[in-house]
């Protein structure tokens, strides 16, 4: 969904690999490619394994919702003891890859659990970082369901601005 937004906004998107680890997600993912509902492209199921060697220069952005569990009000917010934690792989898959932007969607509970780490990796990568919290509702959703979005763009080292998070 949050590639669909991305075009919406105005960005064309041309995806060249979909990862996602849950089985019915990746059912799902599969069911919307041959409704012609989303581009076509290989799905990787591990974000573990992935070679992101193969992908370096090939992709300027990477778009993604890594699980929220470790973060979530509704779970027990265990942020990097949880198994399911999986910051430290995109990481490593950005720094290989070396996109020009990421955009990433996580729980608002994410703000207070892990993004300090998130935000800082990113900058350390030279990436310009700016986040927010959005809800459903303000764009006519009947709930509210809030959730933080991270935006990084790649700029040069002479306009790296300097503030902390």
């Amino acid at each position: 969904g949050l590639e669909l937004g991305i075009e919406r906004a105005g960005t064309p998107i041309q995806p060249i690999v979909y990862v996602e680890r849950e089985a019915y997600a990746a059912a799902n993912l599969v069911e919307k490619i041959e409704a012609g509902k989303m581009a076509s492209a290989p799905i990787w199921t591990d974000v573990k394994t992935f070679p992101a060697q193969q992908f370096r220069g090939k992709i300027h952005g990477i778009v993604g919702g890594y699980p929220c569990q470790p973060f979530s009000q509704a779970g027990k917010r265990q942020g990097e003891k949880d198994e399911r934690h999986l910051w430290n792989y995109i990481r490593e898959h950005i720094e290989t890859i070396q996109p020009l932007w990421c955009f990433f969607e996580n729980v608002s509970g994410h703000l207070t659990l892990g993004f300090r780490e998130v935000f800082t990796s990113l900058r350390e990568m030279g990436f310009a970082v700016e986040a927010g919290l959005f809800t459903a509702a303000e764009v006519g959703a009947p709930h509210k369901r809030a959730r933080l979005f991270i935006l990084a763009h790649k700029l040069p080292n002479a306009q790296m601005p300097k503030f902390q998070c």
